[in-house]
């Protein structure tokens, strides 16, 4: 029995296209959706059935995406762009073999496991107006959300900046070519599982016929004004008695590639059945390829699972956002000794608030019942300023601490609790995770024995790299192999400019939730008189935030300075005949850094400012005249190497001489008058301010 298909499609909502995706979304749901950004509202003609709608979210996206005509009108509102991509909609066929609850958990899963738990936003909704054509229109977000529920960026930023100063950002991974294939692909193997679970003999084969191998043509899609052509001309050829023949383009045309196929089936026939007897280490790659469920449930471990253990899994691929294997979720595991300090530190605190406010209620005691004008009555008054308290309104501000208190030692505990049952979590995983790793290098190894001598994690290294490279690595090699990737992994341990990266990028973010906070007080204002109730909770909440952006400040700014400090420290190591070096700072040390660890070399400071040199030449020659030398060099190297080879040379040239002229920019500055006698440009400016300072002096 060949296999069945599936239609299976992806197209973006985009403004560029004069199309809302408000609009879209009534359209699909068969609700009246009100669209802010065009002052009007969109209901169209309701289908025959009711569509099946729901909204899936990830845990952290705030409570009113799960509002249809909210949602899309926040997308409408955050893409500012007249060229903005809107949503991105996935259309699918549902199995007609499945009743409607079938189908239902069939989406409902798929949805979970390819969208939602990457972090975006799905409106599901499920059209079954015709018994035959039951599918599924899956609208997308374009965007995820940060941990503090407001909208984060399309394409990620990468920590680094241009020349200009400019943000560079990574590209989107949503937007990666590979993955309408890799979605296609999955929800073929969840509906051949599915099936396979039910007993069904039907099998599903969504690719095109030319990834299949075959030569079959694919017939195009009628849409539904000709299908519904179609359709009343079939009905009208029954009720005559004749012969039904298409009346529409598309129908003729299918008829005819139905018909060339049918003369290359036999011939199909065979070439399936010789292609069949083929099996070799790409197919064994393949197979290896299935997500993480799929490959337990292959190894057998999956039936004897608990549910507890099956929603381990899933939240390691959620927390490390990426494909789960056993050191995947090692490394998930090293990374809970940094929430136990977290919150071993927020654990202290809430002591010293307690002990805080025990001691602050002690001394308003000693404040009341001391007479006015003496010290004991100074000393109470005194010691309650220090505690944060204002002495004349000390029971207002007494009771307001201890709520903020209480409400703080509430989310310690759900999250000590959410702590210690994730935690694990975790370990359950990794003691699957085990024995799956063990079960397909088994396969992959002919169950030698040899494994038997191997850790878990390091059995599993050896899996890995077969799924990525397709490299079996002999047993008796293996040793070697793993001490080989052990060290490459240590010298691949976050350099100082890479934590230096990370920290301002940690810094950028604490600055953008601080913004946000201000523009939602900034929202509140119009129901301080109406709601005052409502505008005290939350302007409480801004501000337990705002406290912890300002512990989570210190803790960066810290961490920053020692950074610089050491990477000063190194600099100065590398270059230590540099005197100007002394007055280097943490911004420019990090660049040169930088620049050294791209090249994997200690480069001159010479090399450096002959850029900055040839840069001043080629403004004071102008452009025109640098073109011809370039053109020229450009023909002359063309007789060696291919142009395409030419390119990318030259935009690795273009792109190191870029390197090169944002580090000599930064040291020109601090190697200014050294060595000549003259002061630099720090010493100038300080005593600048000398002078001022004296002045002001003399004026008085």
């Amino acid at each position: 029995m060949s296999p069945s298909s599936l239609h299976f499609s992806l197209n973006i909502i985009s403004r560029k296209d004069g199309r809302s995706t408000v609009a879209a979304a009534a359209y699909r749901s068969d609700e009246k959706l009100y669209d802010e950004r065009n002052g009007r509202s969109f209901q169209f003609k309701k289908h025959e059935e009711q569509p099946e709608s729901f909204i899936l979210a990830p845990s952290h996206a705030p409570e009113w995406v799960n509002e249809r005509e909210k949602l899309w009108n926040e997308v409408e509102k955050v893409e500012k762009r007249w060229t903005s991509q809107l949503s991105r909609e996935i259309v699918i066929a549902l199995p007609n073999d499945l009743n409607n609850e079938q189908q239902r958990d069939l989406i409902e899963s798929y949805t979970k496991s390819q969208f939602v738990e990457k972090g975006m936003v799905a409106d599901v909704n499920i059209h079954r107006d015709k018994d035959h054509n039951p599918h599924a229109h899956i609208m997308l977000t374009m965007r995820p959300f940060n941990e503090d529920g407001s909208w984060g960026e399309k394409r990620p930023f990468s920590g680094e900046f241009d020349e200009k100063g400019r943000k560079i950002y990574l590209d989107n991974p949503w937007d990666n070519k590979d993955n309408l294939s890799l979605w296609r692909d999955n929800y073929q193997e969840l509906v051949n599982t599915t099936y396979e679970r039910l007993n069904l003999e039907r099998r599903f084969d969504l690719r095109s016929f030319e990834r299949q191998g075959r030569d079959e043509k694919a017939t195009v899609h009628m849409g539904h004004v000709a299908a519904g052509i179609e359709e009343r001309a079939k009905e009208k050829a029954l009720k005559n008695g004749i012969e039904y023949k298409p009346v529409t383009n598309e129908g003729m045309l299918n008829e005819k590639i139905k018909k060339a196929n049918a003369e290359l089936a036999p011939y199909q026939r065979e070439l399936v059945k010789t292609d069949s007897n083929i099996i070799d280490l790409e197919q064994k790659k393949n197979e290896f390829k299935n997500d993480i469920r799929r490959s337990i449930e292959k190894s057998g471990v999956w039936n004897a699972l608990t549910d507890k253990e099956k929603t381990s899994i899933t939240y390691i691929r959620n927390r490390m956002k990426q494909d789960v294997n056993l050191n995947v979720a090692l490394k998930c595991q090293s990374q809970f000794s940094n929430w136990e300090k977290s919150l071993t530190n927020k654990s202290n605190e809430l002591r010293q608030e307690k002990s805080s406010i025990e001691i602050a209620q002690k001394a308003h005691e000693e404040y009341k019942k001391s007479p006015d004008n003496t010290i004991a009555k100074d000393r109470a008054k005194l010691q309650l300023e220090r505690l944060g308290f204002n002495a004349e309104n000390f029971s207002n501000e007494v009771r307001t601490r201890i709520e903020q208190f209480n409400k703080n030692a509430n989310s310690f505990k759900a999250e000590k609790a959410k702590f210690i049952e994730n935690k694990e979590s975790v370990k359950e995983a990794i003691k699957v995770l085990e024995a799956v790793s063990i079960s397909q290098a088994k396969v992959l190894y002919n169950g030698d024995e040899k494994l038997n001598k191997l850790h878990p994690a390091e059995v599993d290294k050896l899996v890995q790299e077969f799924k990525t490279s397709g490299r079996v690595i002999p047993l008796e090699n293996a040793r070697e192999y793993l001490d080989k990737t052990n060290t490459i992994s240590t010298k691949k341990d976050m350099s100082l400019v890479d934590q230096y990266d990370k920290l301002r990028k940690d810094n950028q973010f604490l600055i953008n939730w601080n913004n946000s906070i201000k523009r939602k007080e900034e929202e509140l204002i119009h129901i301080k008189e109406s709601n005052p109730k409502e505008h005290q909770e939350k302007m409480k909440d801004f501000a337990s935030q705002r406290g912890v952006i300002a512990e989570r400040f210190k803790q960066v700014k810290t961490s920053l300075s020692i950074v610089e400090k050491s990477m000063i420290v190194k600099v100065k190591e590398q270059y230590p005949n540099e005197k100007w070096m002394e007055r280097i700072d943490g911004n420019t040390a990090a660049k040169i850094l930088r620049a050294n660890q791209k090249e994997n070399r200690i480069i001159p400071i010479q090399e450096f400012m002959k850029h900055l040199d040839k840069q001043k030449e080629n403004t004071h020659g102008g452009l025109g005249r640098n073109v011809p030398e370039r053109s020229n060099q450009l023909e002359k190297d063309k007789s060696n190497v291919s142009s395409n080879d030419l390119n990318k040379d030259f935009d690795k040239k273009l792109a190191q001489s870029s390197m090169m002229n944002t580090v000599a920019n930064s040291i020109q500055g601090f190697m200014d008058d050294s060595d000549k006698g003259k002061k630099t440009n720090i010493n100038r400016t300080l005593d600048a301010e000398k002078r001022r300072n004296r002045n002001k002096g003399m004026s008085r």
